[in-house]
């Protein structure tokens, strides 16, 4: 009896080992396996992907550990005036410029259709990819399997966009092992996640189909629709700078960007603003690491609504500051 327990842990054992290393050339890592299988059933069940054909595919998917840390170090958790360097250049200014006289046609529809100022959309597209010039060089497939299954953060998030991923291939006829992207899985010049793609992406030259790789009406028409489906305001301020003239003002810059507090009330606590606005209306106030000092920033909803873009401040503020930088020298 006991030899027979000790060979049966002997194979279990082995069988444990061999799973192992079948992990390691397959990129699934063991630990992973229920929530992966879990990933798979749901495909099936609700979006009725073949399941041997789904298996493969994630079979030949490995782990990418450059993904998981460029992910723990991004760009945009630099201080503000280091990042800022990054993209507030004269090369990136003027290639916005050259990019706002050609697509001239394109971002004037979106100004009528959405109320999204071009240099705006100029400035997240020169942002993303240097307007079209860095679209990605990861596999999308990997880099969303990574994160999703073996992320440090937001696996659910990942995984979710694995997700999207997989629709949006099968639906538009895309070839999952040849889409290219960010470590992150964005994709195209506007560096759009899956789910993003599917959800706000439009056929804006109408042609039938949307491609936000080749297609810079596309890729404008589903810049602009995006902001404009989260709240941008046409010829709406943005964000200004602002002085504050005691701790009591400071203290604001701690609940955030959404828009939650009247000017009027601003004004009131010590916040003095550099342009005119409203006292009606709704703003919020924070704070960015300057040069040896705290620089203070009053958003409006515009800002906030960047900030659905991309939730890094850094990020928003970049795009507000390189749309200016355009709009002077396309104006001028």
């Amino acid at each position: 009896m006991k030899k027979k327990t000790s060979n049966s842990s002997s194979l279990t054992f082995l069988s444990l080992v061999l799973s192992m290393s079948m992990g390691l050339f397959s990129g699934i890592v063991l630990a992973d396996s229920e929530k992966r299988n879990n990933f798979i059933n749901m495909m099936v069940d609700e979006y009725k992907f073949d399941r041997p054909d789904l298996v493969k595919k994630l079979d030949g998917v490995v782990v990418n550990k450059k993904v998981i840390s460029f992910m723990q170090k991004p760009s945009t958790s630099k201080p503000w005036h280091e990042f800022k360097k990054l993209f507030l250049s004269n090369n990136r200014t003027d290639q916005g410029v050259l990019f706002w006289k050609k697509n001239q046609h394109w971002l004037e529809k979106a100004y009528k259709v959405y109320g999204i100022s071009p240099e705006i959309v100029v400035s997240i597209i020169g942002v993303e990819t240097i307007y079209g010039a860095r679209v990605g060089s990861f596999r999308v497939i990997e880099s969303l399997y990574t994160l999703g299954f073996e992320g440090k953060r937001r696996r659910a998030f990942f995984t979710n966009e694995l997700k999207e991923f997989l629709i949006l291939c099968r639906d538009n006829k895309l070839d999952t092992e040849e889409v290219k992207g960010s470590f992150a899985g964005a994709m195209g010049m506007p560096q759009f996640m899956p789910s993003s793609y599917r959800a706000y992406a439009v056929d804006f030259d109408e042609d039938g189909r949307v491609d936000l790789w080749n297609s810079v009406g596309d890729v404008i028409g589903s810049v602009a629709n995006y902001l404009k489906v989260h709240g941008w305001i046409r010829e709406g301020k943005i964000v200004m700078p602002a002085t504050l003239l005691n701790s009591e003002a400071f203290k604001l810059t701690k609940l955030g960007v959404k828009p939650h507090i009247k000017v009027a009330e601003l004004r009131k606590k010590g916040v003095i603003f550099s342009r005119s606005v409203d006292n009606s209306e709704k703003s919020a106030l924070f704070a960015m690491q300057g040069v040896g000092k705290r620089e203070y920033w009053v958003s409006l909803k515009n800002f906030y609504v960047i900030t659905r873009y991309n939730r890094s401040l850094n990020y928003a503020l970049v795009v507000y500051q390189l749309a200016e930088r355009i709009k002077k020298n396309y104006s001028g």
